[in-house]
């Protein structure tokens, strides 16, 4: 077997390379399907057989033109070139037309070069170069349009490397080297476009895993602050299980016993009276319980997000009103066009009948009740607000309204369970969103909600 010429050698040396970016890819495929690295592997897989079978290649060259050996070469030559072509656009962020497609429309464009050869035969080497070289020019500048989406991900050093392929061709070139060691030379800038793209790899990898850590980070963030809402409400439980339940049970066993002694005593119509003021105690025990367990639910409850439109909603909630109040209950409410919103449709139709409810309830003792709901476009997401002329609330307590258990106003003005404004709260947050509200006694009150355009669940 005659010594390795230099170029010879090159081209082994750069197919070694070649063969050791493909493994890498290989590697890190699964870790990310989406970046086309099965493609890349496939690439340099390809690229690095062809050439560290440097003295089998060249005999390839130098024999005529359709004989089976030069014929697996252009195979392996031309299928290099597309599945560079499909995982480029795919780690760039292009999977449309897939990567498929990018592979045949890249075999079209080389037999399409071959039927050149007929007509130029002495610019064959040329043109075979050039159409390579505004390939690689191509791969360059969607390198560089990721570099613009995805500052410090290594798209920079991949674009810089792939683009170097046409001025070291170029310049080889314009040695006057031959075909066959001209395309030799071209597997050392093709080694180092891999190396650059590997490298960008590992450095979107590297980005990519800092922002998993950041967002963890803000995860854990957001369930500390979770839990201690969480104690906080356990504390407020613990509180109005020895008030709010533990009161008016004392009081229906009470009232009981004095029912039961007036029909002992003949006294019908006194014990009518108790027994209605038993009954509509239970009732507000069953409607805290009610309360006390969609509060619960709602904290573990999976997000079914789905586009919905608001005013449709709201129409919803509104009947949900009338049937449980009576019909005309909610004629006061005023609704403006709304948008459509992604949103859990269940979730957000509770937070509606909240909100609605409270409205109707607190301005039922105006003049003219009126409860209007309307919604802006704002800080990239949607707000909502329900907005009433009843009796509002003192301003200064507004940390307190939505807080489980803490009522603003007296109950027997007012009924209600204090959970209705905490649920409120809980279901927006878990659709990454926040609530508030603003009043003055006596002159009504907005209670708004607001939504991301994409929602972050909790």
């Amino acid at each position: 077997m005659p010594p390795l010429s230099f170029s010879e050698g090159f081209a082994i040396a750069a197919g070694l390379v070649q063969l050791f970016v493909a493994v890498v890819f290989l590697r890190f495929r699964h870790g990310r399907p989406e970046w086309g690295l099965g493609w890349w592997a496939v690439t340099f897989a390809a690229a690095g057989v062809m050439n560290t079978g440097a003295p089998v290649l060249l005999a390839a060259m130098h024999s005529p033109f359709g004989t089976s050996l030069n014929v697996l070469t252009m195979v392996l030559g031309i299928s290099t070139m597309g599945a560079l072509v499909a995982g480029s656009r795919l780690y760039t962020g292009h999977p449309r037309p897939g990567p498929w497609w990018s592979f045949a429309l890249t075999w079209l464009a080389y037999l399409s070069l071959m039927m050149t050869r007929q007509l130029w035969p002495e610019y064959e080497s040329l043109i075979a170069n050039g159409v390579t070289g505004l390939i690689f020019a191509y791969l360059g500048c969607l390198s560089l349009g990721a570099m613009r989406r995805e500052s410090g991900a290594g798209h920079g050093i991949a674009a810089a490397m792939l683009c170097l392929y046409i001025p070291m061709v170029a310049g080889a070139y314009a040695m006057g080297l031959d075909q066959v060691e001209l395309r030799y030379w071209s597997a050392v800038p093709f080694a180092l476009a891999g190396l650059g793209v590997m490298s960008a790899m590992m450095g979107r990898m590297r980005a990519h895993l800092r922002d998993l850590n950041e967002s963890l980070e803000q995860r854990v963030a957001d369930r500390t602050h979770e839990l201690r809402d969480i104690i906080s409400s356990l504390e407020s439980f613990n509180s109005m299980v020895s008030h709010d339940l533990r009161g008016p049970l004392g009081g229906m066993a009470g009232l009981s016993g004095v029912a039961l002694s007036a029909l002992d005593a003949g006294d019908t119509e006194r014990a009518r009276r108790l027994f209605q003021a038993v009954q509509a105690q239970s009732s507000n025990l069953s409607n805290l319980v009610a309360d006390l367990m969609a509060l619960a639910r709602v904290s573990n409850v999976a997000l079914l997000k789905q586009p919905v439109a608001l005013s449709e909603l709201v129409q919803e909630s509104v009947q949900h009103l009338e049937l449980s109040h009576g019909e005309g209950h909610a004629q006061p409410v005023q609704v403006a066009p709304l948008p459509v919103v992604a949103c859990d449709k269940a979730l957000l139709r509770q937070v509606l009948v909240n909100l609605l409810g409270n409205a109707l309830k607190f301005s039922r003792k105006a003049a003219r009740p009126q409860v209007r709901v309307w919604a802006e476009v704002r800080e990239g997401g949607v707000q909502v607000a329900v907005q009433d002329n009843g009796v509002g609330f003192d301003a200064t307590r507004q940390r307190d309204l939505f807080t489980p258990f803490k009522r603003l106003h007296e109950e027997r003005d007012f009924e209600g369970t204090g959970l209705g404004l905490a649920l409120v709260r809980r279901i927006v947050e878990r659709h990454g969103g926040r609530v508030g509200a603003e009043s003055q006694t006596g002159q009504g009150a907005t209670f708004w909600f607001w939504l991301p355009a994409t929602e972050t669940p909790t």
